[in-house]
């Protein structure tokens, strides 16, 4: 029943931060003045089953103007490509864990909370 709960919640976060990626990526392209800052960031990540991995990676990939672009064989992070850094590195890793992976793993490991 946890997981059963924990899934509809990830589900419902998840199409939450898609429609706000929606939302920012339509007005950095219809701006007038296309300033954006895109680069590669690294997210150290606790996911490490195959599947806690792939459904992170696939929820970045999933969301507007970011996607997934390498986990390493000792899946310490996941390092991601995002359309607009802006000038806060630190509030998208952040957004990664808190909103997608802490979520994800509630769900996968059955636990009312994830390892902060």
């Amino acid at each position: 029943m946890v997981r059963a709960i924990n899934f509809i919640r990830y589900i419902m976060i998840f199409l939450y931060e898609m429609t706000i990626a929606n939302i920012q990526v339509a007005r950095l392209v219809l701006s007038p003045t296309l300033r954006i800052r895109p680069g590669f960031l690294s997210v150290p990540m606790e996911a490490q089953t195959d599947f806690e991995v792939t459904s992170l990676a696939n929820s970045i990939t999933l969301t507007p103007g970011t996607i997934s672009v390498h986990v390493p064989d000792d899946r310490h992070a996941i390092v991601i490509h995002v359309l607009n850094i802006d000038k806060d590195e630190e509030a998208i890793r952040r957004s990664v864990k808190t909103q997608l992976e802490s979520n994800i793993l509630r769900w996968t490991r059955g636990k009312s909370e994830s390892r902060q």
